[in-house]
């Protein structure tokens, strides 16, 4: 394929041609976008707007010193920040994230952000994990429990949730706690 510009086939009403753009152009075009250390610069900017569209943007950069960018902007002030940058954190999966995420899970006052720390624990399936998991199932009345504390729990995997699942399955009158902590069971079993 060859970069063209073919009046023959332009629209006479609009004055416009086409291009035909050669493969390898194409692909240097959708493959541009900031390197590791520009996303880790934008995550540490003054303008939130540039924060949350970096943290957007790492969820596809493994590179270390974006994760370590992502881990220190957990502490962002913005909410809508927060969110973004846990998100990203979940969709690398990397475990190397689990400890800021289970520090940042004590301290959360956003219940989004708190949901969306859950989630990526979940993801992640970090065993690290479970006992602050298991102190927030322990911590809730019975029937308030979150439904995604106990999926976390269950896609973890780890065999320390048993007796706390167990006995949500057996206390709790809320048929959707009953049914995820069944559902984890299943999982553990």
């Amino acid at each position: 394929m060859v970069l063209r510009w073919n009046r023959a086939r332009s629209a006479p009403s609009h004055g416009r041609g086409w291009f035909v753009i050669p493969g390898a152009a194409l692909v240097v075009l959708v493959a541009c976008g900031p390197d590791a250390s520009r996303l880790a610069e934008g995550l540490r900017s003054d303008n939130p707007a540039v924060r949350e569209d970096m943290a957007l943007r790492a969820r596809h950069d493994r590179h270390p010193e974006v994760t370590a960018a992502l881990v220190e902007a957990l502490g962002d002030p913005s909410e809508c920040i927060r969110l973004a940058v846990v998100q990203s954190l979940a969709d690398r999966g990397h475990p190397s994230a689990a400890p800021a995420l289970v520090s940042r899970l004590r301290i959360e006052t956003s219940p989004a952000v708190k949901r969306e720390v859950i989630d990526a624990l979940g993801r992640i399936g970090d065993d690290g994990a479970v006992p602050s998991l298991l102190n927030l199932v322990e911590s809730t009345p019975v029937d308030e429990v979150p439904p995604n504390v106990l999926w976390a729990l269950g896609r973890i995997g780890d065999r320390r949730a048993l007796p706390v699942l167990v006995r949500l399955r057996e206390e709790a009158t809320d048929p959707y706690v009953v049914y995820n902590a069944n559902v984890a069971l299943r999982r553990l079993e």
